[in-house]
């Protein structure tokens, strides 16, 4: 196998082949579904698989489809434990520190550990994880789901190990000022009034005050995640109206992840968004106030992430995701595998929703992802 880093090419696979099979990983799970046309994204992504040697052209004879399915609950429960683990962590941590009786960095420091080496082994769990929560103990949840977030976008950015875990702590704190805030107007049903939403405005600097004078001193850049995330990068933010140079790469990340995050989250007062969604209005609708470039990385890589997401059609057809569309996020490529009835298709074939503008995705099925 060859590495992507090296500019080598692969031994099996070539930019505008069209997969003849399934393409699986050494442990059976599907990675590309056969039909799937190469196209350079994808491509690359062949060649990081086989550098890191998870990639296997068919499916492997010696494991049974029971024994890949208990492998798949198995790694489902590891990942719902780490998520419950950590949002109990941030809740225990942010009560501690509401209540007087200090910061517990240790655990702190140890959560996000483990949240950096797991988004390490595998990013799509920020997709995962991300569906399991509703909007209850909304601000403890979004705090985990942020900072796994803004890892998966650090790491595209190509962020040391070092900055990663403590862009992570930040990320994670980055919203413990809101511990200050009575949840009515947190989970609040409706607009909020004037008084409420100036209240809300408070809690970046209520998050730096409450570690100021708690004589804990953090570093400059997690302090930045905690002061700077609501801060716009054309200066229309706040607390201070920064405008880009002024605001820390971290709270730059974390911003998006933040985003990202309350799109695609179950509020009090609106159902989330699916992925696809949340990808077409934070790259049309968010660009002026967010990092740009960071933007333009985090929704890249989505875009790899999300191959082979698969979907439900207007038509009732199902299939997978096998091309994205930066100028069209909403009308990527389609392989359907699944009749509206429900029956499995000999001969699957491609739907471009670009061009058949009167069929659009219906639903992200999420268990495939």
């Amino acid at each position: 196998m060859y590495s992507a880093r090296t500019g080598k090419v692969s031994e099996q696979y070539a930019i505008g082949d069209v997969l003849a099979a399934d393409v699986f990983t050494v442990d059976g799970r599907l990675l590309i579904p056969k039909g799937t046309v190469l196209t350079d994204g994808i491509y690359r992504q062949i060649l990081k698989w086989e550098e890191i040697g998870i990639l296997t052209g068919q499916k492997p004879k010696t494991v049974s489809t029971v024994e890949m399915q208990y492998e798949s609950l198995k790694k489902v429960g590891q990942e719902q434990i780490l998520f419950q683990q950590s949002i109990e962590t941030v809740r225990d941590v942010f009560l501690d520190m509401r209540e007087g009786h200090g910061f517990n960095e240790g655990a702190i420091r140890s959560t996000t550990s483990d949240i950096v080496s797991t988004i390490a082994r595998d990013e799509k769990i920020g997709l995962r994880l991300s569906r399991l929560w509703d909007s209850d103990d909304y601000t403890f949840h979004h705090s985990v789901d942020v900072c796994l977030l803004s890892t998966m976008i650090g790491m595209s950015l190509g962020l040391s190990k070092t900055e990663l875990e403590s862009l992570a702590i930040g990320a994670i704190l980055h919203d413990i000022g809101k511990i200050y805030i009575p949840d009515a107007i947190l989970n609040k049903r409706g607009k909020l009034t004037d008084e409420e939403f100036a209240l809300i405005r408070t809690h970046p600097e209520a998050g730096m005050k409450v570690f100021q004078e708690s004589g804990i001193r953090l570093p400059e850049e997690q302090m930045a995640c905690i002061l700077q995330h609501q801060e716009w990068c054309n200066g229309k933010g706040y607390p201070n109206g920064l405008r880009y140079a002024h605001i820390h790469l971290f709270a730059r990340i974390v911003a998006v992840a933040d985003v990202y995050s309350a799109l695609t989250t179950n509020r009090s007062y609106r159902v989330r968004l699916d992925h696809i969604n949340a990808v077409s209005i934070i790259s049309s609708h968010a660009r002026d106030h967010l990092d740009k470039h960071i933007v333009f990385v985090f929704i890249d890589r989505l875009r790899d992430l999300m191959l082979n997401t698969r979907v439900r059609l207007s038509t009732g057809e199902e299939g997978y995701v096998v091309q994205f569309y930066e100028e069209s996020p909403l009308q990527p490529t389609v392989l359907v595998t699944e009749t509206a009835d429900g029956r499995k298709l000999v001969s699957p074939y491609l739907v471009h929703l670009k061009e058949k503008t009167d069929i659009f995705i219906q639903q992200v099925l999420y268990g495939k992802i």
